[in-house]
């Protein structure tokens, strides 16, 4: 009797089968479910209020522009919320422009090179700058691979590819591998004059090629913060 009780417990094949695609489909559903409490206190907690508005209203030039460029639409979305919040009048106090903060600098090289006029008072003409010097900062990276070279290149939007520039031979001094964010992002630190004689190993000037610099957190927090909802905002709109 012991042998049969055993053998009548035994589950077919097809049992098998379907309890492992019930069991799949139900953490499928539990994940789901998860993402969409996580959008919706991001939703809360961090996206302004005409965000929906502001996001339909720019579609069009936003994806144009991120396909002609090989980004995801969803990444610069990010970027700009990062950036000005969609606020189509933002200023930064060292002059950064639009929706994209673009520095006049910046845009002069980039009105050369686009053909394209009025970057600061032209939301869409900004958004298709700034899509395009982002493009630009990748081609800084082209030993990393795709997800560090996003990265390390969101950083140079930020602070300049010559601070990372300096980072990663800060990097390589330290052993690390100068092709990946993480790397870089534990050296940017290591560029104030707190570390002046490991500089004086590396520069022989005993300084940065590009000075010393005090804005690595806000770098770090930059592109950390852009990957971290950019990834909300994809398990939220998987399409659009």
């Amino acid at each position: 009797m012991l042998i049969q009780l055993n053998n009548s417990c035994q589950r077919s094949p097809d049992q098998t089968r379907l309890g492992a695609e019930s069991d799949s489909l139900l953490n499928f559903v539990k994940k789901r479910i998860e993402e969409k409490k996580q959008y919706e206190e991001f939703r809360k907690k961090t996206l302004p209020r005409d965000f929906e508005n502001k996001v339909q209203n720019y579609y069009p030039v936003i994806r144009k522009y991120s396909k002609r460029y090989g980004f995801d639409w969803r990444l610069i979305v990010m970027q700009i919320l990062k950036e000005s919040r969609f606020r189509e009048d933002a200023r930064s106090h060292v002059g950064a422009m639009g929706l994209m903060q673009i520095m006049p600098s910046t845009a002069m090289e980039i009105r050369r090179e686009m053909d394209i006029e009025f970057i600061a008072n032209n939301p869409r003409e900004n958004i298709a700058a700034g899509i395009y010097h982002l493009y630009k900062q990748l081609q800084n990276f082209p030993d990393a691979d795709r997800n560090n070279r996003l990265m390390l290149a969101l950083a140079a939007y930020n602070c300049g590819v010559g601070r990372i520039y300096d980072a990663q031979k800060v990097a390589r001094y330290l052993d690390l591998d100068p092709q990946t964010w993480d790397a870089v992002k534990i050296c940017l630190p290591q560029l104030t004059r707190k570390y002046w004689r490991m500089h004086l190993e590396i520069w022989e000037l005993g300084v940065p090629t590009y000075g010393y610099f005090y804005g690595y957190n806000q770098t770090i927090s930059y592109v950390d913060d852009i990957i971290r909802n950019y990834h909300i905002f994809t398990s939220a709109f998987r399409e659009y």
